[in-house]
């Protein structure tokens, strides 16, 4: 018990670096190939390329949208500059007033909901950033448990077996299962989301919307939702474009949205997530959103690890009570 309480500060942080060692455990094996079996060095190596393709952008990242978010907020609370939420919400009204003249629509309040929001979003980012000794300090012990999961994870992985009060196949089709939902939402999901929000932002800047990074961003975690994806960030912006009188840049976008993002969608997520975890995409989402207000950003992988979990004793009680 005195173990767990001072080791559960960094369980999160530990649970991160394992899934990162998961993800990224074939190219470290092809690299133990390469180097004729030295996995110190190999694991050296993963470290640095999980820095360059991974960290880094993440936090340039996630400091362009703290500063787009500060600075729609910033425009919400003054009014003193032209804002495309409230001129399209201006603009729908007029629009809706032609046809059916007591509607109303309350920008005030609308406005504010969703400067909270991005207040909220802006000061969580900032947050994280600002807390720079514990940043750094997790970033250094996430580091270290990456790179020893990476090069003795088979090891651990084999000492739990052992010890575990479950037969070793069940354990194996425990591993089984975390390790598909691991393949599902981070190798699937997550990449799907990356590269629908990355492809919707560009689109967004060649048509010259403003914000593109933080609408991007949102489009990202948009396209985790079933039946929703990147039209929570589209359709509004189309919609805007074409009532604002920019047909091109509309039309522009429709196309663009229509083939480069629906292509991601279409293509790649057969290939990536098909033979990934078994199971629903309701909870699969339900995992992510609620992962996400329990651990934070980290909630992302940890909340479908711990669903896939659950359901993975689930299947082993099943079969046990099939079985008697």
């Amino acid at each position: 018990m005195v173990v767990f309480s001072f080791i559960q500060p960094y369980l999160i942080t530990l649970a991160v670096a394992g899934t990162a060692a998961v993800i990224f455990h074939p190219v470290h094996t092809r690299l133990v190939r390469l180097l004729r079996g030295r996995k110190t060095i190999a694991a050296f190596f993963m470290i640095i390329l999980t820095y360059i393709l991974v960290l880094i952008p993440l936090i340039v990242l996630g400091i362009q949208i703290a500063t787009e978010a500060s600075g729609m907020y910033a425009d919400l609370r003054s009014g003193t500059q032209a804002n495309i939420l409230t001129d399209f919400l201006q603009t729908l009204e007029s629009m809706l007033q032609q046809y059916i003249p007591s509607v109303s629509i309350d920008i005030s309040n609308i406005s504010q909901y969703a400067g909270q929001a991005l207040n909220v979003l802006a000061g969580s980012l900032q947050t994280f950033f600002a807390g720079t000794v514990h940043a750094i300090f997790l970033t250094f012990l996430g580091t270290i448990a990456y790179f020893y999961m990476l090069r003795d994870g088979t090891n651990f992985i084999d000492y739990i077996i052992r010890i575990s009060p479950l037969t070793k196949e069940e354990d194996v089709k425990l591993f089984d299962r975390l390790h598909q939902a691991v393949n599902s939402v981070v190798r699937g999901s997550l990449i799907i989301a990356v590269l629908q929000g990355t492809v919707t932002g560009i689109g967004l800047m060649i048509f010259g919307v403003p914000s593109a990074v933080l609408l991007g961003s949102i489009a990202g975690v948009g396209s985790m939702i079933p039946t929703i994806g990147t039209t929570i960030v589209l359709a509004p912006v189309i919609a805007y474009l074409f009532i604002s009188g920019d047909y091109v840049s509309g039309i522009g976008l429709s196309i663009w949205g229509a083939l480069a993002v629906g292509m991601i969608d279409n293509l790649l997520q057969p290939l990536l997530v098909g033979r990934g975890m078994r199971m629903h995409p309701l909870f699969t989402f339900l995992a992510v959103i609620g992962g996400i207000s329990y651990f934070g950003v980290s909630g992302i992988i940890l909340g479908p690890l711990l669903i896939s979990l659950l359901f993975g004793l689930l299947d082993i009680f099943l079969e046990e009570t099939e079985a008697t």
